[in-house]
């Protein structure tokens, strides 16, 4: 990336924390309570629509050209050579013909609550007629969906699961081409799903895999989603195979309480490509929190970037398990993480301590790898992890993974001294703070000017507010105003 991105944060709070130095706490004393960075964060969220009449309007060019009651699913199928909105009877997202979509259609989605087998959305191959030998693919298609009275569409786990049509699989299924053999000769491009919730609920039925399911996208962009309960059925939040390619880009999501034991299951998990070298997992702006087993976002991929997000674990109870780590890149390769704040508490027994780690598994892959951590702000909220009293550590960096490594001007807080080297690694120019000299938003009350100076004038992204953009060098991860 060109440029350096800010961190998140919102509002300067007057709250300030009764504990003394980071020694009173490792000696014995009394961590604060998590908190979620500022309660201003969710003002700007729509909340899920609790009523409605589903409807998804087909626009082309700037006109309306077909208006639907149902995504597809497994609504059946359109009549042939519909693709100019002839059929709107029939949703146009199921998995085979006829194709009711024209490369650059734009569809809108109105509040209301989608659920059931013709509710569920799969983006992939679909025939014109009859007479096509070959599947049109989908490219340039955007699904929308609109705000209306601060309520935006939701898509609902039903009692009967995922479709038929998304192969029982998630609610949401981007798909690609194969070939007899099963083998991906094409994708589906510049795919963008935005401003939509996807919840699991009580009564909902089988998934196989995921929330949503990216398996033969090139260029996909999830944007203003919120992706949320489904570790009740051990699934992933979002998960990507090989098979994609290009850009995945994650814009403004919140990934809340997904997961399991099933694998585990993670609020993301990102595959390496397998079919380009140069494939990017991109999260800006976004929020990871409560994953259960799994990660708050693990990525295989060659290259990954974590820019302006807020990555935060959860407190288990007696018994219980809650996330491992917070961003697990454990194949290497690139990896640039930039102004996100990184929390961490007690996470139970078979969990791990760190925040982030690379490289850990494989040092030896055959791609670029490079490390760069700077900017953030990373917070221990207890001293171990687990009932055998192990500690909470920021990073877990192999030693054994080539490639230049920057870690720099970094915050720490909470952190006690484990007496090993890998553990207390704290990089270059960071410092360490008590939490009395930090605010609400994790921001430290007086800045420290020291920062790498090229991340003054670079735009940030203040959570469900908009871009800003930074002033000063301060150490940690920091938003505009300062």
């Amino acid at each position: 990336m060109n440029k350096l991105l800010t961190a998140l944060l919102l509002t300067v709070s007057t709250h300030s924390f009764s504990q003394g130095t980071s020694n009173d706490i490792c000696s014995g004393g009394v961590y604060p309570a998590q908190w979620i960075w500022s309660s201003q964060t969710l003002q700007n969220q729509p909340a899920s629509a609790t009523e409605g009449e589903p409807k998804i309007v087909q626009i082309r060019n700037g006109t309306v050209i077909a208006t639907y009651s149902n995504f597809g699913g497994d609504a059946g199928y359109s009549l042939p050579n519909a693709i100019n909105g002839g059929d709107p009877k029939v949703g146009p997202f199921r998995r085979k013909p006829y194709t009711q979509w024209q490369n650059g259609d734009t569809f809108e989605v109105y509040p209301a609550i989608y659920s059931g087998p013709n509710q569920q959305i799969y983006v992939g191959p679909n025939r014109l007629n009859d007479a096509a030998t070959v599947s049109d693919m989908p490219t340039n298609i955007t699904i929308r969906g609109i705000t209306v009275n601060g309520q935006r569409p939701v898509i609902v786990n039903p009692s009967s699961g995922a479709s038929v049509s998304n192969y029982n699989q998630s609610l949401i299924y981007v798909d690609g081409g194969y070939d007899a053999a099963g083998n991906l000769t094409k994708s589906s491009t510049n795919i963008t799903i935005e401003n939509i919730d996807v919840i699991d609920s009580p009564t909902g039925g089988y998934l196989g895999k995921a929330a949503v399911y990216i398996n033969g996208g090139a260029n996909v962009t999830l944007s203003n989603l919120r992706i949320a309960g489904f570790k009740r059925h051990n699934v992933n939040g979002v998960l990507a195979t090989g098979n994609n390619s290009g850009t995945l880009l994650f814009k403004n999501l919140e990934l809340d309480s997904n997961g399991g034991d099933n694998g585990p299951a993670h609020n993301a998990y990102i595959n390496a490509s397998t079919r380009d070298p140069n494939f990017t997992f991109i999260v800006f702006g976004s929020w990871s929190h409560d994953a259960q087993y799994g990660h708050e976002l693990k990525s295989r991929a060659q290259n990954t970037v974590i820019e302006g997000s807020y990555l935060s674990g959860a407190l288990a109870t007696p018994g219980t398990q809650t996330e491992t780590y917070l961003l697990d890149v454990p194949d290497g390769g690139t990896l640039t993480v930039l102004n996100n704040i990184f929390v961490k508490n007690y996470s139970g027994n078979q969990s791990n301590g760190a925040s982030l780690t690379f490289g850990i598994e494989h040092q030896n892959l055959p791609r670029d790898w490079k490390l760069a951590v700077a900017h953030n702000t990373f917070v221990a909220l207890s001293k171990s992890y687990d009932d055998a009293g192990h500690t909470l550590y920021p990073l877990f960096i192999s030693s054994l993974a080539p490639g230049p490594k920057t870690v720099d001007s970094n915050v720490y807080i909470g952190y006690c001294p484990s007496g090993l080297t890998y553990k207390d690694f704290r990089g270059t120019n960071s410092a360490t703070l008590k939490f009395s000299e930090i605010d609400l938003s994790f921001r430290p009350y007086i800045p420290q000017l020291t920062g790498i100076s090229a991340i003054v004038n670079t735009y940030g992204y203040e959570h469900k507010a908009g871009l800003s953009q930074r002033t000063t060098n301060a150490l940690g991860a920091r938003d505009a105003p300062n």
